[in-house]
């Protein structure tokens, strides 16, 4: 190689490292290198793929391969980037120019992407462990290099990714189109460029290891915060139900006295005192229940039933004894009307949404409840929506933890507990906010009788 040659070599891997050097994301990084790999003005192959080691399962797993897709385009780019004057420009023009999405549609970069080879079988993927850049043909392939007889690689440059006397990778790269003998020198400049690459991808995939560290760290943190919440409800709850049982049990022993009184001597106040009874035993009921939840110790009844049905009653209950005027509307779908789950936790649920929206609605004429079922896939839909305006964006993060309330009166309990029945049932919910609007709660628990009689059906039976 003369001394001008090797000027220029030295004064484009100069530019090449600085643009690898400035690129702090792994997954652009990656595209640099190949885009560098493939430019004209770069080392000027037609085709390179990256191969990354994956030690655990002992293969080269491909991630990544920049080429045109046909001739006619690799003319096409090839004419565009004779126009163009990066040199001395080349980092800039690598950081800011390169196509990323069209790179990624590219049918060379779908085959490369899904291939795994297994270091264990007969591949050319062996070598990543030397020191030294190869040119290969055809006739070097192992039996297990399907994926290069796929995309017909002949002759081709076969450089390991070496980063502190490990492998890391491959650059595999060739003159698919133009069919330009792959030179010594070319073996050499691509040894040296993946010597740079190595070190800079290595050190962007140790980065992306500590922030999927970081990541599962802050969720196993939120998580204990979440248990500790949890905790401290059991305990806060233990002590507010046993109060509340307390006062219940007197006022359910006088209210027995009375309806015994007007049994016969006012029928009508009797009627309402057997309402009062049967609302005040599914209170106390409920602080037996909420409190077992709250300690972790619920057991919960599971059965089929009638959801339309306990939707419609549970409505007509808090029509009784809320003095609001309340406008509610339904959909209930035939094909959700029945659910697998604990009806007097589901009815709790409503409950709790129920007395959400009617203190969101409060002051608006004409506010509405609208209490919705659906079947979605393998789910079971309800929503409970309302126009009460909707939620403060910045108090979104806090809905359903416990003891968070932007109420006076509130215990910051009832979204919670809502949350822990539904999780209960194996369901998820979400909220769609509307600020100004209103808001709408999503509950989906699996249709568990669907897929029974799906898994039947399966069977045979």
């Amino acid at each position: 190689m003369d001394r001008d040659r090797i000027v220029e070599e030295w004064k484009l891997l100069y530019e090449l490292g600085l643009a690898i050097t400035l690129t702090t994301d792994l997954k652009k990084l990656l595209h640099v290198v190949l885009t560098a790999v493939t430019i004209g003005d770069g080392l000027g192959f037609n085709r390179a793929a990256i191969f990354l080691y994956n030690r655990p399962n002992n293969t080269m797993d491909g991630v990544l391969g920049v080429a045109p897709d046909s001739i006619q385009e690799a003319t096409t780019i090839w004419n565009s980037l004779r126009n163009l004057d990066i040199r001395g420009k080349m980092a800039s023009w690598l950081l800011n120019e390169i196509n990323i999405e069209a790179q990624l549609n590219s049918n060379f970069n779908k085959t490369i992407s899904k291939s795994r080879i297994s270091l264990q079988k007969d591949t050319i993927f062996k070598n990543i462990n030397q020191k030294q850049a190869f040119v290969f043909d055809a006739s070097n392939l192992g039996g297990d290099d399907q994926i290069l007889k796929e995309l017909n690689f002949e002759q081709f440059a076969f450089a390991p990714l070496i980063s502190r006397e490990q492998p890391i990778g491959a650059i595999v790269a060739d003159n698919f189109y133009n069919k330009r003998p792959i030179e010594q020198d070319d073996i050499t400049t691509l040894f040296l460029f993946a010597n740079q690459s190595a070190i800079a991808i290595e050190n962007l995939m140790s980065i992306e290891t500590y922030k999927n560290m970081s990541k599962r760290l802050i969720e196993e943190q939120q998580n204990l915060i979440h248990q500790k919440h949890i905790f401290n409800l059991g305990r806060a709850v233990a002590d507010i139900t046993h109060e509340i049982k307390n006062a219940l049990i007197g006022a359910i022993g006088f209210l027995d006295r009375a309806r015994k009184i007007s049994a016969d001597s006012n029928p009508q106040v009797y009627q309402y005192l057997e309402i009062v009874k049967k609302e005040l035993d599914r209170v106390y009921n409920l602080t037996l229940d909420i409190n077992r939840y709250a300690k972790g110790q619920n057991r919960s009844v599971k059965k089929l039933f009638d959801l339309e049905k306990l939707i419609l009653d549970t409505i007509e209950a808090i029509k009784n004894i809320n003095s609001a005027n309340i406008q509610f509307e339904t959909n209930l779908s035939e094909f959700a009307r029945y659910l697998y789950g604990d009806p007097d936790q589901i009815k709790q649920v409503l409950i709790n949404l129920i007395k959400n929206s009617t203190e969101a609605i409060a002051n608006k004429k004409d506010g509405f409840i609208k209490i919705s079922t659906y079947k979605e896939d393998k789910f079971i839909v309800i929503t409970v929506e309302d126009n009460g305006g909707g939620i403060d964006i910045k108090f979104l993060p806090y809905v359903f933890k416990p003891f968070y309330s932007t109420k006076t009166h509130g215990t910051g309990l009832g979204l919670s507990i809502v949350r822990e029945i539904v999780q209960e049932h194996n369901g998820v919910i979400s909220l769609d906010n509307f600020v100004g609007k209103g808001a709408k709660f999503i509950i989906k628990i699996p249709n568990l009788v669907e897929e029974e009689r799906n898994e039947k059906k399966d069977n045979g039976s």
